[in-house]
């Protein structure tokens, strides 16, 4: 699984979010989600953009934050 794989399926786990909810948001289906969610398939930017939108993460910090710096990012957004 690649890095941003892995990223997006915890920050997934932590909002509670079942990957239908995050396939709906993004407009396509489960299992094309579940493609991009394990790296089985390209995240192009626009995906990506959309993902930093719907957790409510800096398109940047998605990309270059290292996991556990993201994931006190992701709480922190949460109790806010």
């Amino acid at each position: 699984m690649h890095p941003i794989s892995t990223k997006l399926r915890k920050l997934r786990e932590i909002h509670g979010y079942p990957q239908e909810y995050v396939a709906f948001h993004l407009g396509v289906s489960q299992a094309a989600y579940s493609k991009k969610e394990t790296g089985r398939t390209e995240l192009s930017l626009s995906v990506l953009q959309q993902l930093s939108s719907l957790y409510k993460i800096a398109l940047v910090d998605l990309i270059d934050m290292a996991l556990p710096d993201l994931l006190i990012t992701a709480l922190r957004q949460q109790s806010v």
